[in-house]
């Protein structure tokens, strides 16, 4: 493994974490895929293992900015708590190729969605 290539990779992913609420996910997962050779499901548990502990730093952050709903944070948390278990299992008996259509797919829809979604609010 290229360490120079990991800390750039976390660099930019934390960078767009912090600026974007992203987590990160969105450039972890292929920047270890494409760039160091790290294979989808490994991938996406070191990306989980990441984003908890920058998702935890960006919130006490926005937190303190008045950022934060406490009531919205409260009705998504167990919905997603417990989908992110049912996801994993899910995620575990799917091969690698389809993970990572499953993931390139979505990461597409969801930018294309926010450019038309900025598009209206102009």
């Amino acid at each position: 493994m290229s360490f120079g290539i990991a800390l750039g990779v976390g660099l930019l992913a934390g960078i767009l974490a912090g600026m974007l609420g992203i987590g990160g996910g969105a450039i972890l997962v292929p920047g270890m895929v494409l760039l160091l050779g790290v294979d989808q499901h490994t991938a996406q548990g070191v990306s989980l293992a990441v984003i908890a502990l920058t998702a935890l730093l960006g919130a006490m952050i926005h937190y303190r900015q008045q950022n934060v709903r406490l009531r919205m944070v409260l009705w998504m948390v167990p919905a997603a708590v417990l989908f992110s278990f049912i996801g994993g299992m899910v995620a575990d008996g799917l091969g690698a190729s389809s993970l990572r259509q499953i993931f390139g797919a979505l990461v597409i829809l969801m930018g294309i969605g926010m450019v038309v979604a900025s598009w209206r609010l102009r």
